[in-house]
């Protein structure tokens, strides 16, 4: 059979098409659930153009470039074969939009397996298609996609997956939420014949496809696709006129317990023709509208066509750690959605609880349960939450990405490795290594390495970084060994530790020494170290290392305690706003913004050489200690004698 014969058997099922109003394809139904297993069982329904077929989830991969495979065979585990690219039964040779990619040609079957969620490391999903050519220039489509579930790290927060949709490379209409707090609901976009390049790029061999694309929001971890589908229609889209257009949904996201007032604003835009449009009222309702205030212009609110207004909506955070939701019924003139609802929430947190610490395994107590069974009488922590866990003998060194569900034990059964994690989702490799990352880990490890010895000497923790972290909030890592186990007593011994994040070395060596047990050792970094501000939040796998080298007789060392303290602000910029001199007395007062409790150093100069030259930096005051947001300085008697002089302050070494 010849190409061209092929083509002729595909294009029969599209002429088929009747473009009246009717579903070009489908996968999944709305029933809520889906067949993920990826198995050749085929349990969930699809359609294209009329035949019914069946279909199976499969877990996602990772994000994925056009144009896929047309021919994924599904499984799971980590053999499984998946992408993001779902192709219907058809003919592939020219490109769709700007192109970029090369086309896949014929697909004589449509695929048995898709892609089944969207998750923080696999946010997109895109279907392919040909357009029926009985589709003419005033036909009109409506996309539309359900998820039936969202799954979220910290089950409090309000979190969502904000939608944009894409016809062939192109953005068409404004983003839309899948939030926790409305599950039930669908999102859908409309679009027209042009939007796909028009009525010459119908039929066989035009390589169409819309797109979603996400962006995780809260503690979101995955969303499980319900249903899509694509319809078309030769009714005209009666255009509404008034016309109100609104995003469905906002999110707050997370805000600190006590902290200030956190304001959103939603846009209303009249995208009718032309008559005004009329807000007549604005209510708040659902769960907590007490939480919320609304600033917003007097009632009626009148809009022009094509022109837009805007109402602020408030959230002040109480005193305990709660998730609040709640709406905004809007009603309008709008001649077909008088009543539209906006829905929207937030969440209050303590901020990183114990102190500033993001996480730790063991306490500063000089020793620890290294039994490995399930007694787990060391105390942890992560982000909040405590647990316990226990340590176990080290079973030798072990590469990325480890396992995070070992089972512990001792002797020759136990189950352990250099890799430990807290709870989150690990889907995207982060110190550009070829390793597979994990996935999603539901609970922090009870089981950690319990010593450096010479035959396993690192150690690594994985975590997510909160979203909250922000851009100028440093890191410290300590670590603790509590003994050390040498060949000979009458040597020297000790373990050179050099500190790794993301893989990258951070700092020098410090020896654990028997010099010195009680002192640990630590290591300063900052949210730069760890892909800035576009790496926060689940999917991305952070790690912390430890590197040892034994030295003189050194057999082994046993962790006390792994910890990661997070210090808010310490980068920010140290700008001095504000210095003035007292002619009397000569006394130099400057200010400069600070972090209430951070130790400061003071420096001055005349000239801004280097420290040790003539008039070179010189350091004044090394534990000038901030009680206040903008902290004050007095240099009593510097001006005399002296034309000009400089001042600078840093944080104080320890």
């Amino acid at each position: 059979m010849s190409i061209k014969q092929i083509w002729a058997i595909v294009g029969m099922c599209i002429f088929s098409y009747s473009a009246s109003a009717a579903v070009i394809w489908s996968i999944g139904t709305d029933d809520q659930t889906q067949d993920g297993n990826g198995d050749a069982t085929l349990g969930d329904p699809a359609t294209l153009n009329g035949v019914d077929f069946n279909v199976s989830g499969v877990q996602e991969k990772g994000q994925d470039a056009l144009p896929g495979n047309p021919a994924n065979t599904g499984g799971s585990g980590d053999t499984r074969d998946i992408d993001d690219d779902y192709y219907f039964a058809g003919a592939y040779t020219t490109a769709a939009g700007d192109g970029g990619y090369d086309p896949v040609g014929v697909v004589l079957e449509n695929e048995s397996y898709y892609d089944r969620a969207l998750t923080n490391g696999d946010p997109n999903m895109r279907w392919h298609f040909n357009i029926p050519e009985t589709v003419t220039p005033d036909d009109n489509f409506t996309f539309t996609i359900d998820f039936y579930n969202l799954n979220e790290q910290t089950g409090g927060d309000i979190s969502s997956y904000d939608l944009t949709f894409w016809v062939d490379g192109k953005q068409i209409g404004e983003m839309q939420s899948h939030m926790d707090i409305d599950l039930s609901s669908a999102q859908s976009w409309d679009f027209g014949l042009d939007d796909l390049g028009g009525i010459e790029k119908i039929g066989s061999g035009f390589d169409h496809y819309v797109e979603v694309r996400s962006t995780s929001t809260g503690s979101a971890r995955w969303a499980s696709l319900d249903y899509a589908q694509l319809e078309v229609s030769s009714e005209p889209k009666v255009e509404d006129d008034p016309n109100i257009s609104a995003a469905n949904a906002l999110n707050f996201g997370d805000i600190k317990v006590g902290g200030e007032t956190a304001t959103e604003t939603i846009v209303f835009t009249n995208t009718g023709q032309a008559q005004n449009l009329v807000i007549s009222e604005l209510t708040l309702g659902g769960e907590r509208p007490d939480a919320f205030s609304l600033n917003a212009p007097d009632l009626p609110l009148v809009i022009a066509p094509g022109a837009e207004a805007q109402i602020e909506l408030s959230v002040t955070p109480g005193d305990i750690e709660e998730s609040v939701s709640a709406e905004l019924i809007v009603t309008s003139n709008d001649t077909s959605d008088g009543e539209i609802i906006v829905r929207f929430g937030a969440r209050f947190f303590v901020p990183f609880g114990n102190e500033g610490t993001l996480w730790f395994v063991g306490v500063d107590d000089d020793g620890q349960d290294g039994d490995g069974n399930a007694t787990l009488n060391d105390p942890a922590f992560f982000n909040g939450v405590d647990f316990f866990a226990s340590g176990v003998q080290e079973s030798g060194e072990d590469i990325l990405p480890g396992n995070p569900a070992n089972t512990g034990g001792a002797g020759n059964n136990r189950d352990v490795d250099d890799d430990y994690y807290f709870a989150g989702s690990y889907n995207t490799v982060v110190d550009g290594g070829e390793y597979t990352p994990v996935g999603d880990v539901d609970v922090n490890e009870s089981y950690f390495d319990r010593a450096l010895t010479n035959g396993d000497p690192n150690m690594r923790w994985h975590f997510n970084v909160p979203r909250t972290v922000g851009p100028n909030d440093a890191f410290t890592f300590t670590v603790d060994f509590y003994n050390l186990n040498e060949l000979d007593p009458a040597v020297e011994s000790g373990y050179d530790l050099t500190f790794f994040v993301d893989g990258k070395q951070i700092g020098e060596m410090q020896p654990h020494s028997e010099a010195d047990f009680s002192a640990a050792q630590s290591w300063d970094f900052t949210l730069d170290d760890l892909g800035g501000t576009a790496e926060l939040g689940a999917g991305f796998d952070h790690y912390v290392e430890v590197r040892s080298t034994p030295t003189g007789s050194s057999r082994w060392a046993s962790l006390d305690y792994a910890k990661v303290d997070i210090i808010a602000g310490a980068n920010q910029d140290l700008i001095i706003t504000e210095l003035s001199v007292d002619p009397d007395n000569n006394n130099v007062t400057f200010s400069f913004q600070a972090k209430v409790g951070l130790i400061y150093a003071v420096d001055r100069s005349t000239t801004l050489r280097s420290s040790g030259e003539p008039g070179g930096w010189l350091e004044i005051n090394d534990s000038l200690v901030a009680q206040s947001e903008i902290q004050s300085f007095t240099d009593p008697g510097a001006a005399a004698g002296n034309a000009k002089f400089f001042y600078r302050v840093r944080v104080a070494e320890e």
